[in-house]
């Protein structure tokens, strides 16, 4: 048995859409015996909703940058919650750089913060800095910034500050905050426990900075459209999921 799993933006999502390609390859992937997932920044409700417009059934989700892992239903197996304490210190970070959003994820439910810009499109109502205090512990924070040296600067300051507290992870001008130790890769080697499965038998593919990780860690694919500086540690630079089943097959 062979695991698959990839990135969701600019990975298996290209172009706000799933191509039939990459579903049919899945789902032969999986009809061999194999296990297909994704492992993402996205937020647990973000990501259902959005597979639900598709048809791919999945085997597990990794989802809040490793926060969160369900099965293909999206039942919960596993969860990791940052302690609430870090929350106003990285709102009061943010709010120096002047972010383009703060919202903070706890399950399904996503809380959107006052910045001072208009909020995304979708988000919900912004609430003030001394609602923080009412957040629960929370499986991630997610900020944007408008340039990647600010995204780079806020990350490279909490990770050294407060790793008891927090885990940063750069995604281009976005960062995206979970509990100590977790993101992607603690994710990844999660779901191959829950399958008794060894590292050789997982295979990856992403395409932002915030899958370098585990593009250095497992065998992996690095997306043609995605950055230039996961490229030299990818085993191939493909142009789809579908690519690389008909390696892996």
């Amino acid at each position: 048995m062979r695991i698959l799993a990839t990135d969701f933006d600019n990975t298996l999502f290209r172009n706000r859409e799933i191509t039939r390609e990459d579903a049919g390859a899945v789902a032969r992937f999986r009809r061999a015996g194999n296990r297909f997932g994704l492992v993402t920044g996205r937020h647990l409700a973000s990501i259902r909703d959005e597979l639900s417009q598709w048809d791919l059934p999945l085997d597990f989700v990794i989802a809040c940058t490793g926060g969160i892992i369900t099965d293909g239903q999206f039942h919960m197996l596993s969860e990791h919650r940052a302690p609430k304490a870090g929350l106003l210190p990285l709102y009061e970070a943010a709010m120096k750089l002047h972010p383009r959003y703060f919202c903070v994820s706890c399950g399904y439910d996503r809380f959107w913060f006052y910045v001072g810009t208009p909020p995304p499109e979708g988000a919900g109502p912004q609430l003030q800095k001394a609602s923080l205090a009412d957040i629960p512990d929370y499986h991630e924070m997610g900020t944007g910034f408008y340039t990647e040296d600010e995204a780079a600067q806020y990350t490279a300051y909490f990770n050294k500050t407060c790793p008891e507290l927090l885990c940063a992870h750069q995604n281009g001008i976005h960062v995206d905050v979970c509990a100590p130790h977790t993101g992607k890769v603690s994710g990844l080697y999660e779901v191959l426990a829950l399958f008794h499965a060894q590292k050789d038998d997982l295979f990856v593919a992403g395409d932002n900075l915030n899958d370098l990780s585990m593009i250095k860690e497992f065998s992996s694919f690095a997306m043609r459209e995605g950055r230039d500086e996961l490229k030299p540690h990818a085993r191939a630079v493909v142009g789809s999921i579908a690519e690389i089943v008909e390696m892996l097959l």
